[in-house]
């Protein structure tokens, strides 16, 4: 037998013995562990939020514009309370919702349109759902160290965002109901006289929901639109070209003198 041999391949692995990777200490892999479900839970919620926030700012823009700021207030006082007023607040959330599963307040197939199941609730309801899953993930970022690494739920940037986008969200809806009604007035208009003979400021159309004028322009044909139940007022224009079209719509007050452009999305 060659010792030498036998020397070599005993020092090779105690060599290779010495320099193998150490072994990850178990609280090490705790942290990770408490880290990786914070991020999913945290995660979970949000998703849960945005559900309900789609479906509220469609009905109301205003409203949920309002029901942010309030939530934004409620979160930073929140984490700001004493640690006995937090656990009090977190101990009634937890007894309402004892898994994160009873947060999901739609609860129906992955295919199934949400507005179907929602309308169901009273717009209290989902307010208050909504307010409740900004305080619970409030309680839980004040609370622990993991979650403390993740986004709040509301913040101010994201409430000056909203400002400009639930502006957007109600310009595209009266835009698209002055379009309808636009539709409406060229389908219904049955009037004796042609346009040109009417004085400024005439009604040409009036139904249960709205009113159209009769609005000057020296280069465009105008209307101005009176919606009765909103009070909105907004202004039609088309302008013809030589060998095409140019249709307007704008928001506008009860004169029709303002023309204030849509912003939609």
């Amino acid at each position: 037998m060659d010792w030498g041999y036998i020397l070599i391949f005993a020092m090779g692995t105690l060599a290779g013995y010495g320099f193998r990777p150490k072994a990850k200490p178990a609280s090490q892999d705790t942290s990770v562990s408490s880290r990786a479900s914070a991020v999913d839970r945290s995660n979970l919620i949000h998703a849960y939020a945005r559900e309900l926030s789609n479906y509220l700012i469609e009905t109301n823009p205003d409203r949920y514009y309002t029901i942010y700021n309030r939530a934004l207030a409620e979160q930073e006082k929140l984490f700001a309370a004493d640690a006995k007023v937090r656990e009090a607040q977190l101990l009634i959330l937890t007894e309402r919702y004892p898994v994160y599963e009873n947060f999901d307040f739609i609860g129906t197939r992955p295919y199934v349109l949400y507005r179907e199941t929602l309308e169901r609730y009273s717009e209290d309801d989902l307010e208050e759902h909504f307010f409740n899953l900004v305080k619970f993930h409030s309680l839980q970022r004040a609370a622990s160290e993991e979650w403390r690494m993740q986004m709040p739920m509301v913040s101010k940037k994201e409430e000056d965002h909203l400002y400009g986008y639930v502006r957007k969200v109600k310009d595209s809806k009266f835009k698209e109901r002055l379009k309808q009604a636009v539709r409406e007035f060229n389908a219904a208009r049955r009037s004796a006289l042609s346009d040109f003979q009417l004085s400024d400021g005439s009604q040409l159309y009036e139904s249960a929901e709205m009113a159209v004028y009769k609005l000057y322009d020296i280069a465009e044909i105008v209307e101005g639109f009176w919606f009765k139940d909103t009070n909105e007022y907004g202004v039609h224009s088309v302008f013809y070209g030589d060998d095409k079209s140019c249709e307007s719509f704008y928001r506008s007050d009860r004169t029709f003198e303002k023309r204030e452009v849509l912003h939609t999305l």
